[in-house]
């Protein structure tokens, strides 16, 4: 990080603290996932709160970030971003100005056995429900991880993300297997896209602050209304490869 990030919320509150007291599992999974539904119901409560018109303030600021970051080092001219629902940052406008600069857009579809694919989208494509999740999705060709070889950017959904990457999501563990491929894809040389989570200003936290196990995968980075933080190194990793 540099002077001008961010600044993530600094220690655990006692909010959270005490809403970990309660719960301890007979293992070390059974804490671990008592430690996890605390987290989503605590971070859930606090992104209803802001309200709508700050939640739409901050994802405009958001939209701006991406936009200003993205444009000028996209590669393959791909990018892959979640449609929001509900309280989440909302991607709608992100999504539209994409495609507007000629930046061919993939959303995920919900797939049997907690995995994602991809398809185009587009304003006006047709929708249709999912089979296996209370939204509608975009109806297309389905494709899948290895498409991400040649996609420059996902923006992926989280309820929190820490400075280690590491990112709370609903629960249901797509996204986490989604980014397994992504990470492997990158072991094998074939390239792979950088991962972003998309949070409100006060869901970025500090290192080691939430709860993880062995198949929480992290990101790359996160975007809030303040502007684009990078883990691991602190570096860019377009402008690495350029």
């Amino acid at each position: 990080m540099s002077p001008n990030d961010p600044t993530p919320q600094d220690q655990p509150t006692a909010e959270y603290s005490a809403s970990l007291t309660g719960h301890r599992g007979s293992t070390p999974q059974e804490t671990l996932a008592w430690r996890k539904q605390d987290t989503r119901t605590l971070w859930r409560a606090r992104r209803r709160e802001l309200g709508e018109a700050e939640r739409t303030a901050q994802s405009e600021a958001i939209t701006r970030h991406v936009l200003e970051w993205y444009l000028p080092r996209a590669r393959h001219r791909r990018a892959a971003v979640v449609m929001s629902y509900g309280t989440e940052p909302q991607t709608g406008p992100l999504r539209e100005a994409l495609h507007g600069a000629g930046i061919e857009v993939l959303v995920p579809i919900t797939e049997p056995e907690r995995q994602l694919s991809w398809t185009a989208w587009h304003p006006g494509v047709e929708l249709a429900r999912s089979a296996v999740a209370p939204i509608d999705e975009p109806v297309g060709e389905r494709l899948g991880v290895e498409t991400m070889a040649t996609v420059d950017l996902v923006l992926v959904p989280a309820q929190v993300v820490d400075l280690l990457g590491i990112r709370m999501g609903q629960g249901g563990g797509y996204y986490d297997r989604f980014l397994a491929g992504v990470r492997r894809l990158r072991e094998a040389g074939d390239g792979g896209p950088v991962t972003v989570a998309s949070v409100f200003r006060h869901e970025l936290m500090t290192r080691g602050y939430l709860p993880a196990g062995e198949f929480d995968e992290p990101v790359d980075g996160a975007v809030t209304a303040d502007g684009l933080t990078w883990f691991g190194d602190g570096v860019d990793p377009l402008a690495a490869r350029a």
